[in-house]
């Protein structure tokens, strides 16, 4: 009787850590489609879905070349001279690939949306960060 009382809190500790693992990456890899706040009209929700759809996209292929870089930087490490220049670029084709995903989001969005919508927008902006 022990040893299925021990087994059936394992299990449910299991369970529990599981789901707590996939909502952390699901919070990582998706996209909130939450934006009833803004009160977007039809035309406006046709337009964020097409923007929605693009920001997917560059984001997978974000995520494609980070995966690459985070490669280069690991073999760059294990060299036995470092070299911070090509740590450097390395870095800056990252953030430079981040920041313009996120300004052509931004700049798409905002031309879509009215001051009003920007304004509440704005309340979430930071969950439009790439990382």
């Amino acid at each position: 009787m022990k040893y299925i009382l021990i087994v059936l809190i394992l299990l449910h500790v299991n369970i529990f850590a599981d789901e707590h693992e996939y909502e952390e990456y699901h919070a990582k890899r998706h996209i909130s489609k939450e934006l009833s706040h803004l009160q977007l009209t039809k035309e406006q929700k046709r337009e964020i879905k097409k923007i929605l759809k693009e920001y997917r996209y560059a984001l997978k292929e974000y995520r494609e070349l980070k995966e690459e870089i985070e490669e280069k930087r690991e073999m760059l490490f294990l060299k036995e001279r470092f070299n911070t220049k090509k740590l450097n670029r390395l870095n800056g084709i990252l953030d430079e690939k981040a920041h313009k995903i996120e300004n052509d989001f931004l700049s798409k969005i905002h031309s879509v949306l009215n001051r009003e919508q920007r304004k509440r927008f704005i309340y979430y902006f930071d969950d439009w960060e790439v990382k």
